[in-house]
């Protein structure tokens, strides 16, 4: 009889764990919650290695259609692109002498507000390329002062209270990005302030293993 009770009892000690209150207490000693730290999403995605190649080969012969330099895989950089468009834009000779003033680059949304790391810097590149081919630029950051502090001296700001109060343009350089599987497109234009013309065009392609490149 008493082996009887003490095989019942050993039984009961056996079989808790498949009650649910018994594996829930068993799974909160056990398992530790773990907590992961938010990490920033880069700006642009890497693509497959198998795609960057295939892109690249795409982009060379869209510059070769177009008449462009075309520039070996391991010189190509972001200024290399910005100075095929600026070749384009040069191209019209209407737009010799008149003043220009270059935006950011813009993705091609509902918006058309917002841009990236590619959009600043293009805009950046543009500005220092377009005067090599005869083109007036106004810079539009230019302060009223120089300001001077223990980091620098700064000429430069977006604040827009700081910025000089006459800007004298005649055009103003834009364009959008479109993603593509590939890499991203990108369209520039040249658009006459007082009757909204576009007097200048161009067109590129960025590849992937370009853009992997870029940092913010």
């Amino acid at each position: 009889m008493r082996w009887a009770w003490l095989f019942v009892l050993a039984s009961f000690l056996v079989g808790c764990s498949q009650f649910p209150f018994c594996s829930e207490c068993q799974q909160a000693t056990t398992v530790a919650e773990v907590k992961s730290e938010p990490v920033d999403e880069p700006w642009y995605r890497v693509p497959p290695p198998r795609a960057a190649v295939a892109d690249d080969q795409g982009a060379n012969r869209e510059q070769a259609a177009l008449n462009l330099p075309v520039w070996p895989q391991n010189q190509k950089r972001l200024q290399h692109y910005a100075e095929q468009l600026a070749y384009q834009l040069a191209s019209t000779e209407t737009l010799r002498g008149q003043r220009i003033v270059i935006s950011s680059f813009v993705d091609l949304d509902e918006g058309l507000n917002q841009s990236n790391p590619l959009g600043n810097q293009l805009s950046e590149i543009l500005r220092t390329v377009m005067p090599q081919y005869g083109m007036v630029v106004i810079e539009h950051k230019l302060t009223n002062a120089i300001w001077v502090g223990p980091q620098g001296d700064f000429a430069m700001s977006r604040d827009t209270r700081l910025l000089a109060n006459q800007l004298e343009m005649d055009a103003v350089l834009t364009g959008t990005m479109i993603a593509t599987d590939r890499g991203m497109e990108i369209h520039a234009r040249i658009v006459a302030v007082d009757s909204q013309q576009i007097s200048g065009t161009a067109s590129g392609f960025i590849p992937h293993t370009v853009l992997n490149q870029i940092r913010p």
